[in-house]
Order: C-alpha cells, then sequence, then structure tokens
C-alpha cells in the first residue's frame, strides 16, 4: 500500500521513495558477517527483484543512480537491509499477515526485557511504553518473542541480526531454571515431541494434534509443572486443536492452565499475555462462565489499555465484551 502526502509526491514517485529510501542508509545490511547459504538466498531473491523491475521501469538502473544513496542502490545491499530491518505484521490475535518496513522504528536497539512494544492497527504501527521510563533512558523493543530460552533467544538473534545479546535477562539468564523445571528425562520426552506435533499444526492436522497433546501431557502431568516451557507449548497446542475442533471445554480447561505461567513470564504488560487472556475468557463467555469471563477479560483490559492504546479496536472489544457479561449477569440475577 502507498500513501502519498501531495499529488506532487504522487507524480514523481521515486522522489518519495528515495526520501524514505536515505533513511535505510543508516541502517545495517550486516551482508559482510552473513554466512554464504544467507548471502546466495539473498542474492537470487536481489537477482529476481531486478530483473522484474528492468521489465515493468527500463530506464530504472539510471534514475537509481541519479537519485539514490550509494548504499541503496545495489539490488543485494538493499534486499539484506531490508530483510535485517523489516517487521513482521500481525493482526489483532497476533497471527503474522505480512512484514513491513518501518525505517524509523526500526533504528530502536533491543532488550529481552523491553521497555516498550510494537502493535499493529492495520499496516500502522504503533510504539507503546509498557512501564515507566525516565528521562535520557533508551527506548527499548524485543526483536523476537522472549518466551524462550537464553540460549535460544541468543542463537536467534545472532542468526537472524547478527549480534549476541548481553541485556540483563540475558546475562542473569533469568527464569531459565524455572523453563526447564520438572524431571528432566520426562520434558525431554515433551521437546523431542513438539517438531512433529509443530508439523501437524502446519498441516492442520487438528485431530491427530489434540490427541498426541492430550496423550503426552497427560502422560507427563505428575512430573513436569505447568511452568515447564516445552510443557507450556503443548498445552498451547492443544487450545488451538480444540478450538479448531470445536472442543470448547478442553479448550477452556487447557487455556486456563496457561495463564498462571503467562503471569510468571510475562511480570510487564505484553501483547501475547493479553491476547491469551481475551482468548479464554471467550471460550468462558461462549460456555457461560459469566463471572469467570469478566474476570479474565478484566485481567486483559488492563494489559491491551497500555499495549494497544485506547483507541485501538481490540481495547474497545474488550469493552464490550465486559459489558455483555454485567448484562448478562444482572439478567441472571433478576431473573
Amino acid at each position: 500500500m502507498a500513501r502519498y502526502c501531495n499529488t506532487t509526491c504522487q507524480l514523481n514517485p521515486l522522489k518519495s521513495s528515495s526520501e524514505e529510501l536515505y533513511t535505510l542508509e543508516e541502517h545495517e545490511s550486516h551482508l559482510s558477517s552473513a554466512s554464504e547459504q544467507k548471502k546466495q538466498g539473498l542474492s537470487q531473491l536481489a537477482s529476481m527483484l531486478e530483473l522484474y523491475l528492468q521489465q515493468e521501469v527500463p530506464d530504472l538502473a539510471q534514475k537509481m543512480t541519479l537519485a539514490l544513496p550509494p548504499s541503496c542502490r545495489d539490488p543485494l545491499n538493499l534486499i539484506a537491509k531490508v530483510t535485517c530491518n523489516c517487521f513482521t505484521i500481525s493482526n489483532g490475535e497476533l497471527q503474522e499477515i505480512g512484514v513491513g518496513l518501518y525505517p524509523s522504528l526500526s533504528l530502536l536497539n533491543h532488550d529481552c526485557r523491553p521497555n516498550c512494544v510494537m502493535v499493529f492497527e492495520g499496516t500502522k504501527l504503533h510504539l507503546r511504553a509498557v512501564r515507566d521510563i525516565t528521562p535520557e533512558e533508551e527506548l527499548t523493543i524485543s526483536y523476537i518473542e522472549t518466551l524462550s530460552l537464553t540460549e535460544d533467544r541468543q542463537r536467534q538473534l545472532e542468526d537472524q541480526y547478527h549480534f549476541i545479546c548481553h541485556c540483563q535477562h540475558c546475562d542473569s539468564q533469568h527464569k531459565d531454571g524455572l523453563m526447564l523445571s520438572g524431571g528432566e528425562s520426562t520434558w525431554r520426552l515433551l521437546k523431542e515431541a513438539l517438531p512433529r506435533l509443530e508439523g501437524l499444526k502446519a498441516e492442520s492436522n487438528w485431530q491427530t494434534l489434540l490427541q498426541s497433546c492430550s496423550h503426552l501431557l497427560s502422560n507427563v502431568d505428575g512430573d513436569v509443572p505447568d511452568e515447564n516451557l516445552y510443557k507450556l507449548r503443548m498445552t498451547d497446542m492443544a487450545v488451538d486443536a480444540s478450538i479448531h475442533l470445536g472442543h470448547w471445554r478442553e479448550a477452556v480447561g487447557y487455556g486456563e492452565k496457561t495463564l498462571p505461567v503467562y503471569r510468571q513470564y510475562y511480570p510487564d504488560p505484553h501483547p501475547v499475555h493479553g491476547v491469551q487472556l481475551m482468548r479464554v475468557g471467550k471460550l468462558q463467555h461462549y460456555l457461560e462462565h459469566i463471572e469467570d469471563a469478566l474476570d479474565t477479560f478484566k485481567q486483559a483490559y488492563q494489559i491491551i489499555k497500555l499495549t494497544h492504546g485506547d483507541d485501538h479496536p481490540m481495547t474497545t472489544d474488550l469493552l464490550m465484551k465486559m459489558e455483555e457479561c454485567r448484562t448478562e449477569m444482572d439478567q441472571q440475577s433478576s431473573g
């Protein structure tokens, strides 16, 4: 989607695009530290882009030379900059729907316990503070989903963004012990089963996925606490499978088990925690557990109003859900 500030920009798109690309000159491509396999993949993508653009705009190369800064003229370097600095666009349920480039916000540094989060409203990106920020304190975001072991977070950041994270959260290995709680010989069974279960989820084989999750979770129930990372991931998969199959009581049962765990792993307001609460609240409401649903929606609202803002559609939706619950409770008491 392209938006122009005025008619002049619309009639001269190269000029407006070059102004955006000039901000990209401040960003790193990290080509020098990329693996040969990654460089090869980016080169193929750049060649395809260059071929496509040559067919669409025959004199594009000359225009780019005149209009763009040096670091943005080479297609490979440009693709590498975009790949390393783009954001995954997600919907209200945090499902991935695309990628977008937001040059100014991609200059923010990473922290595994950041003081800001970014949420989308359509393709519009909002930066929201999730705790008090002192004057001159650096604004930080997390480049990745932080609910994982320190070693795994550091590996992903190094592979994707070419740095080793040494934030306080990583250096202290905070929560790693809790994530690996329980008997190791038992939780390793869950860890080893996850790739196969993720494959079933990708295939939308919900029946087999639910059966497998239910069987594994029941077998380890006494030996592995709910806080174990691999048990939590499997429980989340069971929620997804139950919802897709319309097994609402199973879905709410699994979902309610995750809520105290999410509360421990997300001490600051976080969209993931808010969305999980909202999802469980909707299940409780559908099953007419009205008081439970109202309480869950209230908890979700306390998070979502901070992470998304008062004007976001999700915040409005939560207010409506809470009002529905109150109305239904009044009707029950008067009846």
